[in-house]
């Protein structure tokens, strides 16, 4: 499935934007979901952080821990033009968007990202989700305390 930009709002874009930008701060080839994650936690006044410090998150500590992963992951020798997405960033983007179905939301939003970030079950990940407690039931309910009945 390829998702448009205009699929996602205005955050959820500099989320796909930022995501990018670390992929190629890190040197490295793929586009993978703690890409993604960092990106959300590095979203300047986003959902994503206002959710997690609801939720009790330091997102300075998870930020730090992501951030520990992605020093360790290989890095290419040559910068790359070509960024190429795992499978489990492809298939965090399809869960965003069934999420943002399931809200009937229009567009994909940082928090519809944030929550398919939380039922990846590979890689690093849900390790570093985990070691924080940060969960879908988590999420869901401080989104719902943060974001009320609004839609996007």
């Amino acid at each position: 499935m390829v998702l448009r930009p205009d699929e996602f709002t205005e955050q959820g874009q500099e989320v796909l934007w930022l995501s990018d930008k670390i992929v190629r701060r890190y040197k490295h080839s793929q586009w993978d979901a703690e890409h993604l994650l960092l990106a959300l936690l590095e979203l300047k006044n986003g959902v994503p952080s206002e959710i997690l410090r609801h939720m009790d998150v330091s997102v300075e500590a998870i930020t730090a821990r992501v951030i520990e992963t992605l020093d360790v992951a290989p890095k290419t020798v040559h910068e790359t033009t070509q960024l190429y997405p795992t499978p489990r960033s492809i298939r965090l983007l399809e869960n965003a968007k069934a999420e943002a179905e399931r809200f009937k939301d229009e567009f994909i939003g940082a928090e519809h990202l944030l929550i398919a970030a939380t039922m990846e079950r590979q890689g690093d990940l849900p390790r570093i989700l985990e070691e924080f407690q940060v969960n879908p039931e988590k999420v869901y309910q401080a989104l719902a305390e943060v974001r009320g009945t609004h839609r996007v």
